[in-house]
């Protein structure tokens, strides 16, 4: 889920714009996708991992996604 940049709120995709539902700032899809990039370039670097790491994360996490959901579709 999006974070809004500016008070950390949920943000959705209210047409043609991304909208925080706290405090109302909105952005074009363009502009929204930039920040969402500088963002995580930012958190990349003060947490110090490696791209190599974030893709292995994103991975497992992605597996992980996988495995719970067919578990939960056996039940």
């Amino acid at each position: 889920m999006a974070k809004c940049q500016d008070c950390g709120g949920i943000v959705k995709w209210r047409p043609p714009f991304y909208v925080c539902l706290d405090c109302g700032l909105s952005f074009r899809r363009g502009e929204f996708e930039k920040v969402k990039k500088t963002i995580k370039e930012e958190f990349k670097e003060e947490m110090g991992e490696s791209d190599e790491e974030i893709d292995r994360k994103d991975r497992q996490r992605k597996r992980d996604y996988h495995d719970w959901l067919m578990k939960k579709e056996e039940d």
